[in-house]
């Protein structure tokens, strides 16, 4: 295999280390982590945006469904588009044009209130969230310490979406859901000053095509993965199979699901059986302040247990917060399952970008990751108003979240058997 002496930086030099740290630089994670706020907005402030779009606009379960689908589908389409393009076009001008297209369609949003005109704009804003959040992800994932980066990345968005929880209440009492719309048009506007900031190019890019494009190179090396040590050296090479990446995109999607259901119909859930609007939003509030606390543990577990392990602890707790939840919903359960959720997920979406990062550092799978959480929160707000539209209770949503789990659960539980088996210091990589 080449040294690492030739891989080209992003302003065509030969300084590996050079074109490496550029995704460490302080400067470069602010942008990064900045830019998530464009594309995660709206998903993380879906439960009070459904119940907004159900007080001013008069929808039904279904069609509030279709709504948030339309929203999580664009995810999933913008950031398949990014992941195609994100090693090869200038990063800077995807992301200016996925701030563009929020900025449009959040606009077009407050202009026409019926149902297809919506759900195209929702859509299209969805394109552009998913363009800005996969750009933030495969620059962290750059970045020579996994589990800090994407901590950082959480910890910040965690703050930003329990302010969305403190003053989407007031916004949406002043203006409605149209002010929800403006929120995010005008959140993504001053982002566009940071993208200098941001790496323009892929700095492993020139590795992927050294060992895809040289025919002189052994089988051996085309078939390792490079994980970075602590010190940014590619010093760890395993022989890992190519199913395990595509395994972990699975069981995101398969988590998603959960997260795509619960966040959509969790306050409506509440709403259902008498709690007042005003404790649901505090309790989605303070339930997102007590996450901040998960971004501080990660750093310590993957260090002192690895990735995996703590993956799957998370996991399990997931199954039985939902499995409390679709028993009985009242005040206590569902300040225990928001308190819960918004606490593990946190731990499992850090886990799960730090594992991809490991297995394969290159970032490339790591920007199909929003993909992927995007077609499971599309799906999900679609399936759970089919099953709320058969007059199957809020319970049935809750273990169908519980099911989801579940599954990728024993999907993590396999990857990390198998890289015991071929890959130990991966599985037990911080």
């Amino acid at each position: 295999m080449k040294s690492t002496s030739s891989i080209r930086g992003e302003n065509g030099n030969t300084a590996a280390h050079n074109s490496m740290n550029a995704f460490d630089k302080p400067s470069a994670i602010f942008a990064a982590v900045i830019l998530g706020f464009a594309g995660t907005g709206v998903a993380m402030g879906m439960p009070l945006l459904v119940g907004s779009m159900a007080k001013s606009l008069g929808f039904s379960e279904q069609q509030l469904g279709w709504l948030a689908s339309s929203d999580m589908g664009g995810l999933f389409v913008g950031s398949i588009l990014a992941a195609l393009l994100v090693t090869s076009v200038n990063r800077r001008l995807l992301a200016a044009g996925g701030l563009l297209l929020v900025i449009l369609a959040n606009y077009v949003s407050t202009q026409n209130p019926d149902l297809l005109p919506l759900m195209l704009s929702r859509l299209s804003a969805g394109i552009g969230a998913g363009i800005c959040y996969s750009t933030c992800t495969a620059s962290l994932a750059g970045s020579h310490h996994a589990a800090r980066t994407f901590s950082i990345l959480l910890f910040v968005l965690v703050l930003m979406n329990a302010f969305i929880f403190y003053i989407f209440p007031i916004i949406e009492g002043e203006w409605g859901v149209n002010g929800l719309f403006m929120f995010y048009l005008l959140e993504a506007v001053p982002i566009l000053l940071i993208l200098p900031w941001l790496p323009r190019y892929c700095a492993e890019k020139s590795i992927e095509e050294n060992v895809e494009q040289n025919v002189e190179e052994s089988v051996e090396a085309r078939d390792e993965v490079a994980v970075k040590e602590g010190t940014g050296g590619l010093s760890i090479r395993s022989h890992v199979p190519k199913a395990l990446p595509r395994l972990c995109l699975v069981a995101v999607f398969s988590f998603y699901l959960l997260v795509g259901a619960y966040w959509a119909f969790i306050e409506r859930a509440g709403a259902a059986v008498g709690i007042s609007t005003e404790f649901i939003a505090g309790t989605l509030t303070w339930g997102q302040v007590f996450s901040i606390s998960a971004t501080f543990i990660t750093v310590w577990l993957a260090r002192r247990f690895g990735q995996l392990k703590p993956l799957l602890f998370a996991l399990l707790i997931m199954v039985m917060t939902m499995l409390v939840l679709a028993g009985k919903v009242d005040q206590i359960t569902f300040v225990y399952s928001v308190f819960s959720f918004s606490f593990f997920w946190i731990f499992i979406d850090v886990f799960q970008l730090g594992s991809l990062s490991n297995i394969d550092h290159s970032g490339r799978y790591a920007a199909l990751v929003p993909a992927f959480q995007g077609i499971g929160q599309a799906m999900a707000p679609t399936l759970a108003g089919t099953l709320l539209s058969y007059q199957l209770g809020y319970d049935s949503v809750m273990l169908m979240c519980a099911v989801a789990s579940t599954i990728a659960l024993l999907i993590y539980l396999h990857v990390y058997r198998a890289l015991l088996r071929v890959a130990p210091e991966i599985a037990n990589k911080d």
